[in-house]
């Protein structure tokens, strides 16, 4: 259905009690005159749990096992004195956003999928530093729809990331020149410090009304933005804060915000 993760196996078998019991009962009156109604009751109650555990699943309930209650891991440790390069390419999804702070969080997107754990690898010299999230060697079982990523808006980052149905939200962020490659939707919210952003692949992207933006190369905008002499400007009477270049053969569709 797209909801229940294969370790859901796991969960149940944690749970096996509740399983076991019923099915002991019809063995040990398998010869008893109420046998078909014991059975017909039993079957119920094994319905109703396997039930309740999938819909459990459905909605991240807290009692299951395997479901993580916070963050997958967090390092709120980073220096504000050092630009960060970010690397992801993972073939599955990735939801971004930022928050108030230092440092990154991850979590996994609680979802089927064939994207395994991610783990950080992180350099401690140089200028940039380098952040990269990979996946790490996962059970079939546990695999994921794929990760969710918070940045630190304290942080100066780099982006470069490929991605597939994401769901990206710039804003309260300080970017230099970055990358997205991929599929997905990609906000771009009023606070967000960026010169240059370079898209790849099929993005439906949404612009702040008042974010001033320049576009390189052929994308679909709104009828009210301007086609100039160097690219399309949604805010022709501002000066531009950001330049976005669309690579050859990509499929990218603006809106307003």
């Amino acid at each position: 259905m797209g909801y229940l993760r294969p370790s859901i196996i796991y969960d149940y078998l944690d749970y096996w009690p509740l399983t076991i019991l019923p099915i002991s009962l019809i063995v040990i009156f398998r010869n008893s005159e109420f046998k078909e109604t014991l059975g017909n009751f039993l079957n119920i109650i094994l319905i109703i749990i396997v039930t309740i555990f999938s819909f459990a699943h459905m909605f991240d309930s807290r009692f299951l096992s395997t479901y993580q209650d916070e963050s997958f891991f967090e390092n709120s440790d980073l220096s504000d004195d050092f630009q960060y390069n970010l690397s992801i390419d993972i073939d599955g999804t990735l939801d971004l956003s930022s928050f108030n702070g230092l440092g990154y969080s991850v979590d996994i997107i609680d979802r089927p999928g064939k994207v395994g754990y991610p783990e950080s690898i992180e350099t401690l010299v140089g200028n940039p530093r380098a952040v990269i999230f990979r996946e790490i060697e996962t059970s079939s079982l546990f695999k994921v729809k794929g990760w969710d990523i918070r940045l630190g808006d304290r942080n100066l980052w780099e982006l470069d990331i490929f991605s597939i149905d994401s769901t990206i939200y710039l804003d309260n962020l300080s970017l230099f020149p970055s990358k997205l490659s991929g599929t997905g939707q990609i906000f771009l919210g009023d606070n967000l410090k960026m010169e240059n952003l370079i898209i790849s692949g099929n993005y439906e992207i949404t612009v702040s009304d008042n974010l001033s933006i320049l576009i390189i190369g052929q994308a679909e905008t709104p009828s009210s933005w301007l086609e100039a002499t160097v690219g399309i400007l949604n805010s022709p009477e501002k000066t531009y804060s950001l330049v976005i270049d669309i690579i050859d053969g990509s499929q990218v569709i603006f809106k307003d915000g």
